[in-house]
């Protein structure tokens, strides 16, 4: 994780976006290089619970996940997944150096 990703998502929310890698990975999904998370709140029955939409680009996929009882809600935070093979990690769009 960046140091940009540790201070606007709460650490509860930075390890589902793991676990939701590792659920696609153990469904046998093929996982692009780059995946987006964009988090947002929607509210059901007057209660505000964590959206996050999951996409990748190559193959397709698109996937929306509603979390309950998250303490600090991520909200209008885009976190984008970038694995190397060699090792991966999760950092904001403006934290990406075009070199």
């Amino acid at each position: 994780m960046t140091r940009g990703v540790n201070e606007a998502v709460p650490f509860e929310l930075q390890l589902l976006l793991w676990g939701i890698l590792e659920k696609r990975q153990e469904r046998g999904e093929q996982l692009d290089y780059l995946q987006v998370f964009e988090l947002s709140a929607e509210w059901v029955d007057e209660e505000p619970v964590q959206k996050i939409l999951n996409r990748q680009e190559q193959p397709f996929h698109q996937e929306v996940f509603y979390v309950n009882h998250i303490e600090n809600l991520a909200i209008g935070v885009t976190v984008w997944g970038i694995d190397s093979g060699e090792y991966a990690t999760m950092l904001l769009p403006e934290e990406y150096c075009y070199d």
